[in-house]
Parts: C-alpha cells; sequence; structure tokens
C-alpha cells in the first residue's frame, strides 16, 4: 500500500504526492518517534536497549574518517538513529584497555580506558590545542567505504597502528605547543595534571608495566620472569631492589610513560565529555566479573593464591568453564569492624570506575558475586573427544579439584554474602541507581542456595529472561528481557537452524500468547500457521512476545539490524570473536532490509502485534470490554499499520 500525503504545490494547487519512500524522511522522524515511543508507554516498556559493544559501532560517514574499529564516543548520528526507533539507552560492554593480543572486553583493564575508542579528529580541534593537523589525521586514518553488506569487522590490529601513530605524533605536538607557551596547550595540560593526581594510585603502575610487556609482547604475566611479574608487589612491599629497578625504568622510558599516562587523559577527557552532553540517553555500563593482567599484578594481594572463577557448567561437551579469572580473598574484604579492608576497596573502586561514564550498570556473572564456583588451576587435565569429525579439547571434570565457594571451606566468615549488600548496592545507591533497575546477568546452570537465599530472597533483585530458551509468560515484570545477546547466534541465525528450544519456540505457546483471547479462535489459528509457514513471520511473533514480557527490554544489535553474523561464540577463542561491526551504511542497510522482507526489525510492525495482545489481554482479563479496548488503541493501530507499511516501500 502507497500512503499518500496532501500537498500545496508551487502553483497554489493541491495534489497527491508519495510522501514516503522506504527511508523515512526528516519531517516523518517526530511522529515516527512518537508513534513508537506512545506504544512502548503503553506496554509498558520502561527501559529499551540495544545491545552493542563499543568496537561495533560504524565509522562515521560525516567526518569520513575509519580508525578501523567502532567508538562509543562521539557517535551523535547513530545514537539519533537509535533514538529514531524507540530506544533510550545503549547497552555496552567493558571499555577497559585490551590485553595484547586479546580482543576481548572481558578480560580487559578495571581502570585504563580503552584508546582504541579515541576520536582522534577531536584532536585537531581547539578543545585539544589542535595538537593534529588535518593533514596529519587524514594521513593516518581510513576513508569510510561502503562494502554492500549489513555488517563490518573490526580490525584490531590495524587500529592499534592508527591509534599508535596518531598518539606520537598528537603527543610530540603537545610538548611543542607547551615549549612554545601555547596557551591552549597550557590548559590542556593543567587538565592532564589533576587527571594525574585522580588517578595516581593505578596509573603510573600501569604505565611502568606496558613499558616491560613491550619486551614480551604480550601482557599475560605467567610469560614474563618471575621478576618482571612481582615488580609491583614488590614496591608496595618496599623491597629495595625491586624500588630501584622500577625507579629505573622510570627513567629510562620517562617520555614513552608520559605518553600513556597522556593517552589515557584524552580517552578519559573524551569520554567525560560524551557523557554530558548525551542528556537523558543512557548509556549502560559492563562490570566485568574478571580483571585484566595488569590489575592482577597491581593488586595481586586482593586475590587469593591457587584458585580461580569459572562456570561449573557450559563448556565443550558441558565441561566446566575455566575463565582465568582471580578470586578476591574472602578474608580480605571486610574488616573485624565492618569496613571494607583492602579486598572491598577494590571492588567498590571497580563498581565505580564501570560507572564512571555511565548511568546505569550490568552486573556480569552475578553469582561470582555471592558464591563463585572455583577451581585449582594446577588440577586443570584436558581430554579429547571427537566432534564432527575434529578432535575437542576440554577440562576433564572427574580430575579438577573445584566447587562453589561455600562448599570448598575457604570462606569461613560467609564475607562473599556480604558483598552485594555493603559494597555493591552501597555504590549504586550513591550513584543514585535503583538497584532494581540495574541489569544483574543471574543466568546459567549454576544457581545454588546460597545465591538464591542472598540474591533473590534477601535483596529482592531482579534476574534475566533470555526467550532464545525462557517464555515470555515466564519474565516478572522487573526483569530484563531479551532474545538474544552478546554470547548467542543471531535471530536471523537462530531461525534457520534446527536447534531451536521446544519450549521457547513452540507454536501453540506463541499464537496463545500473542492473542489471549478465547472469544477469537480463528484469529489464533490463523496467526498459528502464519508462523508456521514463514521464519519471518515466526521471527516478527518472537519480537512482539519480547514486547510483551517485561517493562525492561533489550535488542542486539545483530538481531535490530538483521544481521545473520555472530559476534562471540562462547567457550572459544580467535578471531572470529568480538569484530563484528555495523557497516558504515547502516541507516541503508536497514532500510534495505526492511524492503526486502529480510530480518531487520519492523518495529511498527512488531509492536502492533504486541498492542493487539496486550488489548486482547485486558480484554480476556475483564479488565476493559473489548469497545472499550479497540478504543483505546485504534489510533495507536492506525499509526503502526501505516509506518510499517511505509518502511517496507522500496525507492
Amino acid at each position: 500500500m502507497k500512503i499518500y500525503n496532501v500537498v500545496r504545490e508551487a502553483n497554489g494547487n493541491f495534489g497527491r504526492n508519495i510522501t514516503f519512500n522506504r527511508k523515512l524522511k526528516e519531517t516523518e522522524k517526530k511522529d515516527y518517534t512518537k508513534t513508537i515511543t506512545d506504544t512502548m508507554d503503553y506496554l509498558g516498556i520502561v527501559n529499551r536497549a540495544l545491545i552493542i559493544h563499543g568496537s561495533s559501532f560504524p565509522a562515521d560517514k560525516e567526518r569520513d574518517v575509519d580508525q578501523r574499529i567502532g567508538s562509543p564516543y562521539n557517535a551523535d548520528a547513530f545514537l539519533e538513529f537509535a533514538k529514531l526507533h524507540g530506544f533510550n539507552g545503549i547497552q555496552l560492554g567493558p571499555n577497559g584497555k585490551l590485553n595484547k593480543g586479546d580482543t576481548s572486553p572481558y578480560s580487559s583493564s578495571i581502570f585504563a580506558k580503552n584508546p582504541l575508542f579515541i576520536d582522534f579528529s577531536q584532536l585537531a580541534t581547539p578543545k585539544f590545542a589542535s595538537i593534529l593537523s588535518e593533514d596529519e589525521l587524514y594521513g593516518e586514518t581510513y576513508e569510510v567505504e561502503s562494502n554492500g553488506k549489513n555488517y563490518d569487522v573490526s580490525d584490531y590490529k590495524e587500529a592499534q597502528v592508527v591509534t599508535d601513530r596518531l598518539m606520537d605524533k598528537a603527543y610530540a605536538n603537545f610538548k611543542e605547543k607547551l615549549a612554545q607557551k601555547d596557551a591552549k596547550a597550557q590548559k590542556l595540560n593543567k587538565e592532564f595534571r589533576a587527571f594525574q593526581d585522580e588517578n595516581s594510585y593505578w596509573l603510573e603502575y600501569y604505565s611502568v608495566l606496558d613499558v616491560i610487556s613491550n619486551k614480551y609482547g604480550t601482557d599475560y604475566y605467567p610469560h614474563w620472569s618471575k621478576e618482571d611479574a612481582q615488580l609491583i608487589q614488590g614496591v608496595k612491599q618496599a623491597q629495595q631492589p625491586a624500588i630501584a629497578r622500577y625507579n629505573q625504568i622510570r627513567k629510562d622510558n620517562a617520555d614513552y610513560i608520559e605518553k600513556y599516562k597522556f593517552t589515557q587523559f584524552v580517552v578519559d577527557k573524551q569520554a567525560k565529555e560524551d557523557t554530558k552532553k548525551r542528556g537523558d540517553f543512557v548509556y549502560i555500563g559492563d562490570l566485568l566479573v574478571g580483571a585484566s593482567s595488569f590489575d592482577e599484578m597491581i593488586f595481586a594481594d586482593v586475590f587469593k593464591p591457587g584458585y580461580k572463577i569459572g562456570a561449573k557448567n557450559g563448556g565443550v561437551f558441558d565441561s566446566p568453564q575455566l575463565w582465568n579469572v582471580p578470586l578476591v580473598d574472602p578474608d580480605k574484604l571486610f574488616k573485624p569492624n565492618g569496613e571494607l579492608a583492602e579486598g572491598g576497596e577494590f571492588l567498590r573502586l571497580k563498581v565505580k570506575k564501570a560507572l564512571q561514564d555511565a548511568k546505569n550498570i550490568r552486573i556480569d556473572h552475578a553469582m561470582g558475586l555471592v558464591d563463585p564456583f572455583i577451581y585449582k588451576p594446577e588440577t586443570v587435565v584436558y581430554g579429547t573427544k571427537m566432534d564432527n569429525g575434529k578432535e575437542v579439547s576440554y577440562p576433564l571434570r572427574e580430575k579438577l579439584q573445584a566447587g562453589f565457594l561455600s562448599q570448598m571451606g575457604i570462606d569461613r566468615k560467609q564475607n562473599y554474602q556480604r558483598v552485594i549488600p555493603e559494597i555493591i548496592l552501597p555504590v549504586l545507591k550513591e550513584a543514585k541507581i535503583d538497584p532494581k533497575s540495574a541489569v544483574w546477568e543471574d543466568l546459567g546452570y549454576d544457581e545454588t542456595g546460597v545465591f538464591n537465599r542472598i540474591f533473590r530472597k534477601q535483596e529482592g533483585l531482579p534476574g534475566m529472561n533470555v526467550l532464545l530458551w525462557d517464555r515470555g509468560e515466564t519474565s516478572k515484570p522487573e526483569n530484563w528481557a531479551f532474545v538474544t545477546c552478546h554470547d548467542n547466534p543471531p535471530t536471523a541465525k537462530v531461525i534457520e537452524s534446527n536447534d531451536k528450544n521446544p519450549n521457547a519456540w513452540n507454536l501453540d505457546y506463541l499464537a496463545g500468547y500473542l492473542n489471549p483471547n478465547s472469544r477469537k479462535p480463528y484469529q489464533r489459528s490463523s496467526f498459528r500457521d502464519k508462523i508456521a509457514r514463514n521464519p519471518h513471520e515466526l521471527l516478527k511473533a518472537k519480537y512482539a512476545e519480547l514486547m510483551r514480557s517485561t517493562k525492561n527490554i533489550q535488542i542486539s544489535f545483530m538481531d535490530f539490524f538483521g544481521i545473520n553474523k555472530q559476534y562471540n561464540t562462547p567457550g572459544t577463542t580467535g578471531p572470529q570473536n568480538w569484530t563484528l561491526r555495523l557497516n558504515s551504511d547502516y541507516e541503508d542497510t536497514y532500510y534495505k532490509s526492511l524492503a526486502n522482507n529480510e530480518n531487520a526489525m519492523n518495529m511498527p510492525e512488531i509492536l502492533s502485534i504486541a498492542l493487539q495482545a496486550k488489548a486482547d489481554m485486558d480484554v480476556a482479563q475483564g479488565l476493559k470490554t473489548q469497545a472499550q479496548s479497540d478504543r483505546e488503541i485504534a489510533p495507536m493501530m492506525k499509526k503502526l499499520g501505516e509506518y510499517s507499511s511505509i518502511l517496507k516501500e522500496k525507492e
């Protein structure tokens, strides 16, 4: 159906012109967004977050600069696109500095930010004392290119090369401008000194460790000499040989160390300024369960030697997942007087850092803060099995000395049971975040009686509903719900497989949940036939189920844009993980996918299914009469129908 609008032509006559093609015009965007948000409000959906990690953000076509990796900072155009389609937040991943040779954000630094996210075009402006020239900027970056796909990939190695070269030039220019007593450079330097003072508890140590890591080509300290791996602890313990060596490294590498600090200052300044300008649009930070190698070396005194955190199940052949995550020593969480000990203070700082540039937070692996599954690394023995013609290794459960913390006898004072109520929640409240609005990742097979008692009964915290496996009807209103996230294959891939969870994707259930009025059996039967015949219609039904399930929803960028590629496969490592990214033509490819009836999410169409389902439920429960319900939703249904058709139009 074509949508027409009567407009006054240049000669003063009225005529009928096509108003919409498949791509919304500027004059229609405001009403489109209002239609989407009004419907979501009616459905009771309060928080609407798009899941996309910083590295997956698209390149900026307007500035024509591609640093070969995405960045969540200065992403104004992309955020406007997200707002247009009803999102009021972004669920990021951890934004810490990555370990050398490791692209996983979940093993990144707690305290140092990721310099690959620096927007170097800002360094060519007066705000940064123009410490890069336009020629220097465009001489090192790449022109934004189209690839004809609805996705792109990040190139971490090239991004690191660009970052290193541009920071070398920017830092050299900064020093030269300071020598020339440039006023803007002096102002920037004042901010730089304040940043160093504020972050002195980690910044100096990180910079020295970065020097040492260059010798080994890795941040992974088990591959270092014992002398280097234990250097920082030696300094903190006032060992004179360690102090002398540490000072010599600082002296011999003074310029490199200063540049490291300056790089951290730049990315921190950009992150803070970006936070201010986002207004009410919420970035949700990600509190990773782990720590980087540098974190482990610097804060080694807070960790329990000989133990690591993992997960009881979910690995290859459902073996334990061995994450190599350090365990904060239970005996170092609290002092006898109830105050925080060094381990408790470490966790407090960790939460504060995750919240520094965000207005809400996702707590990764909440069980790890109550009753983590721990194991002794020296007892890990691998076996092998054939899987689809390939020999696959996996840790042998029977050889592994492991168990939940509450079972291992090393937390006799039950200090871990105090972490959430006495460390995490006070930080959230200090940041004016309702703990029940935070995103608590409570997934997995590892729930224990201790976890349920503390997390659910004592604190009454919400969890997650993953509709890939769960039913929307089981969702609690306060839970966060999504179909897939960064750890799942996208629904465009799931829908093609025969491995769908039979409970969550049951056709009778979906047809009934989305057509709950028993007085309309023909409607339910027709809907079931449609989703049985057409995978695209089944996908829409699954998304509509999401819109009906809770007041807090998340949608992965892969699902929203209909991308049939996986961002991360849990339990595996390699170049296939963490690289998927939106292409620079994300807007065009989104509308093209809708026009071609592909897998991108047509929000008006999905919301119309959910809206009708809610109205039918109100009638079925006797809350409203059929006439009242029809009259109430009619204006929204009309608008949603129009915009749904508009988004399917071809140019």
